[in-house]
């Protein structure tokens, strides 16, 4: 299996972002974003919550494959890095319960490593386009 370099580099930037963001911020963007999206969804119910979210996620998705300009990307990206954060929501849901601190430790490691993925793979594909 051949791994692609700049793959292995971005993954590792971003999830030391996340890391770090994680660690010294303890969850701000993902309450931040939640809160907004909350307050803007409040009369879609609990579901609209997420499928706003979603809806944003992918719109930005795409802008950043369409996008030429490296300032734009640079602008998207770092939008789509704090949308991410609603892999944090996602994972709320699956996880029974988070109030032990070694789940609470499993929780942030899968979200951190889940986000760092996804936002590595699409840097990558869009870039390759």
């Amino acid at each position: 299996m051949k791994i692609n370099k700049k793959f292995v580099v971005v993954f590792s930037v971003c999830l030391l972002l996340y890391l770090v963001s994680d660690i010294f911020f303890n969850y701000a963007v993902f309450y931040l974003l939640g809160g907004l999206f909350g307050i803007t969804s409040k009369w879609l119910g609990f579901g609209g919550f997420y499928f706003i979210w979603l809806f944003f996620l992918i719109i930005t998705v795409l802008l950043f494959y369409k996008l030429k300009s490296k300032v734009f990307k640079i602008i998207i990206i770092t939008l789509l890095w704090a949308l991410l954060y609603l892999v944090d929501a996602i994972l709320y849901e699956v996880m029974p319960d988070i109030t032990s601190s070694l789940s609470s430790y499993f929780h942030i490691g899968l979200a951190i490593l889940l986000k760092s993925l996804a936002l590595s793979w699409i840097y990558n594909k869009g870039i390759k386009e």
